[in-house]
């Protein structure tokens, strides 16, 4: 095409009128370009006037108001067609940025038909929903919205908002893959989520999130320290944005972080403080669960007769969302620190029977352990034997706790020789149990997190 204009040109010493429709179709090469815009520049009235007409401007006069206001028109329809799918990523971002919003599990058949943003927040809305419900449809919708989000157009989204939602994408992949005890997934998943960071609007609260999900894994890998600070950064954002609520999530979870530690006196005042924060309307179930974990840590401080008011001020709200075994469990930790042996003695034996029942293996040999620790006081080491022949039977059947399996054998010999070992062997033994508990290495199916020594409502 730029050999035949240039000969036609220099035989009739104007460009072809198919040079001057493509000038404003705007599909000519930088040196055609240059060459016909030479040309019209010195003035060939001939050239211009077929260039008016390809451009849809042939007339003569001052255009009137209504030519002005359809141009008009045009140019703001041009613009909204550019910047709504801008604004519905922004849009998109925020919402799924609000963390405790209502989650539905959403119909695959509803899903088909979104596409973009909308089909990226409606992916990431049902696998947060999924998490307890069914851990491995939860890790398939993430891996689903990466795939969305990693296909997003930054000409169509524009480029920092395509970035910050791979960023919320892949941290939320990562989440999901530690929910399923991927954990070698979720750190790559999680380094793709900082390295997008880097590459969007460097929002406070997109950052807060990622950080957020960052301290969950960093607490699976017992790297609590490291997460502690992420979450102070995390509380402070929320801290500085006015959002009450989030912050007082960071305090119950840095808590958290801080009772796996080992502290349960250090991590008491943050639970309060985070406590005062939460809003009940927003999380009900947080609310609940952190009550119910300062009920535990007042217990664990020997602090009975205020975990027991605390208890019964909260019991019919724990009753709506606590196991009853593990709600009678709590029970019973209170009442044989209160001395009150005989209903401690059953309501042990009732919990432990429960968590059998649901095939609940370690909080179950935890019970009897209590309940052997309540026997070994009163002299009964005969019975404490007989507990720990049938709870070495149980893991044996199972092939699990190994580990335990020997304490146990050695509880077995301590009882036999009738001496003051029993209680210190028991304590060992609870404390191995708790920790195997704890480890990261579990079934795929497992949906908790790291245990924080209490049983978490469930």
């Amino acid at each position: 095409m730029a050999q035949y204009s240039s000969l036609e040109a220099g035989m009739t010493g104007h460009p072809p009128s198919a040079d001057l429709s493509r000038l404003v179709q705007g599909t000519l090469s930088t040196r055609e370009k240059h060459r016909l815009l030479s040309h019209l520049l010195r003035g060939c009235p001939r050239c211009c006037a077929d260039l008016a007409r390809h451009g849809g401007i042939e007339g003569s006069g001052e255009p009137s108001a209504e030519d002005y206001g359809a141009a008009i028109d045009r140019a703001i329809a041009t613009a909204c067609r550019i910047t709504a799918p801008r604004r519905e990523a922004l849009d998109t971002l925020d919402a799924l940025l609000a963390v405790d919003g209502e989650e539905v599990v959403r119909s695959t058949a509803k899903l088909a038909h979104l596409e973009g943003a909308a089909r990226l927040k409606a992916l990431l809305e049902t696998s947060r929903a999924l998490r307890f419900e069914d851990p491995q449809a939860m890790l398939r919708f993430a891996r689903l919205a990466r795939y969305t989000a990693d296909r997003l157009r930054m000409r169509d989204f524009g480029r920092q908002a395509v970035a910050d939602l791979r960023a919320l994408a892949w941290a939320e992949l990562a989440n999901a893959y530690r929910v399923c005890n991927e954990l070698d997934q979720a750190d790559r998943a999680i380094n793709r989520a900082i390295h997008w960071c880097h590459r969007g609007s460097r929002s406070d609260l997109l950052l807060a999130r990622v950080a957020d999900l960052l301290a969950s894994l960093l607490a699976y890998q017992r790297r609590y320290s490291e997460g502690r600070e992420l979450l102070a950064v995390v509380y402070r954002i929320h801290a500085e944005t006015g959002s009450r609520h989030l912050a007082g999530r960071a305090l119950v979870k840095c808590a958290n972080f801080v009772l796996w530690e080992g502290s349960p006196r250090g991590a008491l005042p943050i639970m309060r403080r985070g406590f005062d924060l939460l809003d009940p309307d927003r999380d009900p179930k947080l609310l609940v669960r952190t009550a119910w974990d300062m009920v535990w840590v007042l217990m664990e401080l020997g602090h009975y007769r205020a975990a027991r008011r605390l208890l019964w001020r909260s019991r019919i709200v724990f009753s709506e969302v606590v196991q009853p075994h593990r709600l009678r469990w709590l029970e019973a930790r209170i009442l044989s620190g209160l001395g009150d042996v005989a209903r401690a003695e059953a309501a042990f034996r009732q919990a432990r029977a429960g968590f059998a029942e649901q095939s609940q293996v370690y909080p179950a040999a935890l019970v009897g352990l209590d309940l052997a620790a309540l026997w070994a006081r009163q002299g009964r080491v005969a019975e404490v034997f007989d507990l720990a022949e049938e709870m070495i039977a149980t893991f044996r059947a199972l092939r699990i706790a190994r580990e335990a399996v020997a304490t146990l054998i050695v509880l077995k010999r301590a009882c036999q020789h009738r001496g003051s070992r029993v209680l210190q062997v028991i304590e060992i033994a609870t404390d191995l149990l708790e920790h195997l508990e704890r480890q990261p290495a579990r079934p795929r199916a497992y949906s908790g997190s790291p245990s924080t020594g209490s049983p978490a409502p469930s």
